[in-house]
């Protein structure tokens, strides 16, 4: 029996830890589904813990054509991509791929919307690429690869072993003292 709960014991140990260890994206700025009503020069994904080097986003038109960050940093867990110019009007997905530091990869996609007031000079280059598209025989539109959203802020069965796991032992707890009490 005190076997058994050694074994159960060292699990813990040995299992929990590296569970919990994984980073999970925290927030957003802008946040998923917010409409931003201001010019938008940079995205900025924070994350719960350290992410590696080579976590990256792509930011995606509704219409799938990517936005092409001008800068990309990672600093103290917040992976920030700036651009040249503030992005034009229009529904955006970000598509974030992460590496968390125990090795994990992590990824997902969250969308907002920018509505900010144009400039004159921003009426007269969209109205000119309108005219480019329509001019145009053929537009190419990429497809992007669909990426797989992995919630890493459910951790309902790590909850669940982590409670069965206790469960086991406090039933071998009381087994050996109720043993003890009999002999």
């Amino acid at each position: 029996m005190k076997t058994i709960l050694l074994s159960i014991l060292a699990a813990l140990v040995l299992f929990v830890p590296n569970a919990a260890a994984h980073t999970y994206l925290d927030t957003t700025k802008p946040e998923d589904g917010e409409v931003v009503v201001e010019p938008l020069q940079s995205i900025s994904l924070t994350y719960a813990g350290k992410i590696e080097q080579g976590s990256t986003f792509k930011v995606l038109t509704a219409n799938g054509e990517q936005m092409e960050t001008s800068n990309m940093t990672l600093v103290d867990g917040v992976l920030t991509g700036s651009f040249d110019n503030p992005l034009p009007n229009g529904e955006y997905t970000v598509q974030w791929n992460s590496i968390s530091e125990d090795g994990h990869p992590l990824s997902g996609e969250f969308s907002f919307t920018v509505n900010a007031p144009e400039t004159e000079e921003a009426v007269t280059e969209e109205n000119v690429e309108q005219a480019e598209v329509e001019d145009s025989s053929q537009v190419d539109v990429s497809e992007s690869e669909p990426v797989s959203v992995e919630d890493d802020k459910n951790n309902m069965p790590l909850l669940v072993v982590g409670g069965m796991l206790l469960a086991i032992i406090f039933i071998s707890i009381i087994i050996l003292f109720a043993r003890k009490k009999t002999k």
